[in-house]
């Protein structure tokens, strides 16, 4: 799985988002997140995680092992 992939599953989903997906250990199933988005506004931190994760459930302990999020609001 490549980072650019996992960016636009992300973007798709939370319209108008900010998205930047790295890959730090070149594993092809370790990321890291940073999600800005409006969509955010009024939600906790779990809920903001949840959100984003959601966007990307069917892949989750099958192409991608872990996902590290930040979350911003927009």
């Amino acid at each position: 799985m490549k980072a650019s992939e996992i960016k636009k599953l992300i973007e798709n989903e939370l319209q108008g988002s900010v998205v930047e997906v790295t890959d730090a250990q070149n594993s092809g199933d370790h990321f890291s997140a940073t999600v800005i988005w409006s969509g955010f506004e009024g939600m906790s931190l779990i809920e903001q995680h949840k959100a984003v994760y959601k966007t990307v459930s069917n892949l989750l302990t099958n192409e991608i092992h872990a996902l590290q999020l930040k979350t911003k609001i927009k």
